[in-house]
């Protein structure tokens, strides 16, 4: 399912990587990085929206969009993140602005769920988890999903970084902010939104 769902990722970003190649960039050299494109699509199962219950590349539903994607690691699901993810919410529901994000995408990668498709013991008790402290219908313009490690390779996730915020315009990284234990507290993760919101007004 996941190789089959890659191809509209490709169509998506074709031009994209045509130009990247042109200056001698491969696909397979694409990293993470700010200003660069994203370095592929990942197939986490989503846990709300309409999509729920499926797995499915949530990057390719905006690419033409300014967008928030979010890794957070760990097996814990941090305290102050429901209402976090609640006022997110609301300030992209109350802003129109051009260039402001238009939804945010929040990834739940859990080390204990070695595989997001066959780990399905491990995936639903997490699912569950998130499920109760997460409203579904205090997140409609947040798309909540889990994911595994082995999906994110690409994205490179280290172990010092708790929390991975990146800002995204056209499948574009152009602003990531790297969360580590000490700061990835309900104060870091404020601040680390107001800046990736804050951009998108410099633009």
């Amino acid at each position: 399912m996941r190789s089959i769902l890659s191809l509209i990722f490709v169509v998506a970003i074709s031009q994209i990587l045509c130009a990247a190649q042109e200056k001698g960039e491969s696909s397979s050299e694409v990293v993470l990085k700010e200003g660069g494109i994203l370095p592929g699509p990942f197939y986490p199962f989503v846990v709300h929206g309409p999509r729920k219950d499926r797995l499915r590349a949530l990057i390719n539903e905006k690419p033409e969009k300014t967008f928030i994607l979010m890794f957070f690691q760990g097996a814990n699901i941090p305290d102050f993140l429901p209402k976090s993810l609640e006022d997110l919410n609301v300030k992209i529901k109350g802003n129109k602005t051009k260039g402001f994000p238009s939804s945010a995408m929040a990834i739940f990668v859990n080390p204990e769920i070695k595989n997001v498709v066959r780990d399905d013991e491990k995936r639903n008790e997490f699912v569950k988890a998130l499920r109760t402290a997460i409203a579904e219908e205090k997140s409609d313009f947040i798309e909540i999903g889990v994911d595994d490690l082995a999906d994110l390779q690409k994205y490179k996730l280290e172990q010092s970084t708790s929390i991975l915020m990146i800002r995204c315009e056209n499948l574009k990284a152009v602003k990531i902010l790297k969360l580590d234990a000490t700061n990835s507290n309900e104060d870091g993760f404020s601040k680390g939104l107001s800046q990736l919101l804050e951009s998108a007004k410099a633009n």
